[in-house]
């Protein structure tokens, strides 16, 4: 395999289990939310309500920075094509297990703050859309910065490439252009998924100017977040042409190429002499 196939691999293996915890810990919000509709059996702010609370935002957080990985890696194929060892395979098994403890100590003020409460209208634990400090902590650590950053990467590799040469050599230019595609196309990604949350943005603002709590908020904020994660398991396949490739690969049977000589075995004999009359 590929040293780039390689590093495609561990951006996939990093996300696609962020997304398998991140829609558990949703499930169970949302079977929380049915078992306390239909029997209003209520529940309290236990250590267990609270970690699992804390651990849904965190995991988004991690999943939006895995899309900045891939990103980073673009970046560093690009612009800084001479220093190989930010190309590492290894770099990016490391920098994961980094960025989830990162992501912990920049949310754990939610913790500190006890912004974290049990909601007994949604039978679960999280942050109350009432509280607009607690949110607005939340919004910018999971989407603001990463969106940042990638538009900046984004930028960076733009202006990068049209300062260069013409007569610079046709692979490389190709290898490039690949390159900024993926990028672009990991930006509309996110963009696509925040864009969804625009119904659960416009509750909020509504809440600001009228005051008045929206019983929906929560289950129209799930729902959203629900068609996030199914979209993006099955986009990422087809906006990542090394992983699509590398799928191809591995399931298309191999074709076995006849040699001359079998070729020639497998001409009957009347039509080679007649070819030679």
């Amino acid at each position: 395999m590929k040293p780039e196939d390689r590093i495609t691999i561990i951006h996939c293996a990093n996300i696609y289990p962020l997304i398998f915890c991140f829609t558990g810990i949703l499930v169970a919000f949302s079977i929380q939310s049915l078992l306390g509709d239909l029997y209003g059996k209520e529940s309290s702010a236990s250590s267990w309500c609270i970690s699992t609370a804390f651990m849904f935002p965190v995991l988004c957080t991690t999943l939006y920075w895995a899309f900045v990985n891939q990103a980073i890696f673009r970046l560093c194929r690009i612009v800084y094509a001479t220093h190989k060892w930010l190309q590492h395979f290894w770099l990016y098994i490391i920098i994961p297990p980094i960025e989830f403890i990162l992501s912990c100590a920049l949310l754990s003020p939610l913790l500190f703050w006890h912004d974290i409460v049990y909601l007994p209208q949604e039978y679960f634990c999280y942050v109350p859309y009432t509280n607009i400090l607690g949110i607005l902590w939340v919004i910018l650590n999971a989407y603001g910065n990463p969106l940042l950053i990638l538009l900046f990467i984004y930028i960076r590799i733009t202006i990068f490439l049209r300062r260069q040469s013409i007569n610079q050599a046709l692979v490389v230019k190709k290898r490039q252009e690949r390159d900024l595609l993926v990028i672009r196309r990991i930006f509309i990604t996110v963009g696509l998924l925040l864009t969804l949350g625009i119904p659960s943005v416009i509750l909020l603002l509504m809440y600001l100017i009228t005051r008045e709590e929206s019983p929906l908020f929560f289950r129209i904020e799930w729902l959203s977040v629900s068609l996030s994660m199914v979209g993006l398991s099955v986009v990422l396949v087809f906006f990542t042409p090394q992983l699509k490739s590398i799928i191809l690969k591995k399931y298309q049977p191999n074709q076995i190429v006849p040699s001359a000589g079998s070729v020639a075995d497998s001409v009957p004999m009347g039509v080679l002499q007649s070819r030679f009359k």
